[in-house]
């Protein structure tokens, strides 16, 4: 009986070491996690060419989401951000006949600038005839860095 309450006793404690441990590795991500938080992708943008955007203020926001709802009915809503402490960064990849999945990652990050680069997933399936203008839009919190694209 002993035994048995000895090793229920190391077997609960092991547990508890093994959720500090995760929670430890958890945090280590976390900055990441929270310095790029992903909004809403899609595979119409409406933009023809590859384009970067970095939105400071509703306005622009505002103006990006009337191109994309020009031709789509029913249109996206405009994410709720609060531009007094986030910016949106968006990323629109062009016409393509191939639909991917885009991820952005945070590069590097200095003192004066943030870069940030694209992950492409594999192609998922080849739209055929028609053409994709496929975006990401990611926000982040308020800087005023120089947002780099590469």
């Amino acid at each position: 009986m002993r035994t048995i309450l000895l090793f229920l006793l190391l077997f609960g404690v092991s547990c508890a070491g093994q959720k500090g441990l995760s929670a430890d590795n958890a945090n280590g991500n976390t900055q990441e996690v929270q310095m790029l938080q992903h909004l809403l992708s899609d595979s119409y943008s409406g933009l023809e060419e590859e384009a970067f955007m970095v939105i400071r203020d509703s306005k622009a926001l505002r103006n990006f989401f009337l191109q994309i709802n020009k031709t789509r009915k029913p249109g996206l809503s405009v994410p709720k951000v609060d531009f007094t402490r986030e910016i949106v960064v968006i990323y629109c990849a062009g016409i393509s006949s191939v639909q991917r999945s885009m991820k952005m990652v945070l590069l590097n990050e200095t003192q004066d600038e943030i870069t940030l680069g694209l992950k492409e997933g594999t192609p998922s399936q080849k739209v055929g005839v028609l053409e994709t203008t496929a975006f990401c839009m990611y926000k982040l919190p308020y800087t005023q860095k120089d947002i780099i694209w590469q």
